[in-house]
């Protein structure tokens, strides 16, 4: 009995241990959602693995509390959700800035059909007209041409078939050109954080001589500045260009 009573023990202490632990590892976070240089506002903002909620305010700004690993939901109704999975990078820096696409609100082409019903108890009618409601009032009157002529239906040119093809190519070539810029704006928008997870911080703070907290704001300035435009140059490149901005933005901070 007494061997029962200090297993039950031993995991007792070991699960507060545990949930001491994962209290300790927790941060407060302070992030920002915008959408290019738009400050996105009322963003649903949900840490689904602690089950903690959030949503920014009218400058786009959050607070959430947040560990390593945890995924960090972003949902609007006119922007795409997107999950953000929470980093070494971003539990050194206890900042998150987040860039939202539009959603793109388009609907699928319907067809409507509509049936027109008479009340005829609101016509006027001379007096004595009798209306005979037999069932061949309700029969549509034959077609003569079916009757008549032996290749109707089976011939000439079906321009409706014709119309939907053409318009069918029209409309996945403006699909695939609306999903190129998509994922053009999504590369672009997600740049910045790339670099600070290749290149470290180590780099902004010693090389450039950027402040830590002030590196996403730097980022921030280099966008302004065409950044994007070298999305797909070589890593010098990219260094050569963040070193001269680097100098201006120091100096623009300096004077």
């Amino acid at each position: 009995m007494k061997n029962k009573y200090l297993i039950l023990s031993s995991f007792l202490l070991l699960f507060l241990s545990i949930n001491n632990y994962a209290q300790e590892t927790t941060i407060k976070l302070n992030g920002i959602v915008r959408n290019d240089s738009i400050f996105l506002e009322n963003i649903n903002i949900i840490n689904k693995t602690q089950n903690l909620g959030a949503s920014s305010n009218s400058k786009g700004a959050f607070t959430i509390y947040t560990a390593l690993g945890d995924s960090i939901l972003f949902s609007s109704i006119n922007y795409k959700n997107r999950i953000i999975k929470i980093t070494d990078t971003h539990i050194i820096n206890k900042t998150l800035i987040v860039y939202l696409e539009e959603r793109n609100n388009e609907l699928d082409e319907i067809t409507l059909s509509s049936k027109i019903r008479l009340n005829f108890g609101k016509i006027d009618m001379q007096k004595g007209i009798v209306l005979d409601n037999s069932q061949n009032t309700y029969k549509k009157a034959p077609n003569s041409r079916r009757l008549t002529d032996p290749t109707y239906g089976n011939s000439g040119v079906n321009f409706i078939s014709i119309f939907k093809l053409i318009t069918k190519n029209l409309r996945k070539k403006r699909r695939d050109k609306k999903t190129q810029k998509d994922n053009t704006r999504r590369l672009i928008n997600e740049f910045p954080e790339k670099l600070i997870t290749k290149y470290k911080y180590d780099f902004f703070i010693e090389d450039l001589k950027i402040p830590q907290n002030q590196v996403y704001l730097f980022l921030d300035y280099c966008q302004d500045n065409g950044l994007k435009t070298y999305i797909l140059s070589d890593e010098i490149t990219i260094k050569n260009f963040l070193v001269k901005q680097s100098i201006n933005y120091n100096k623009l901070k300096n004077n």
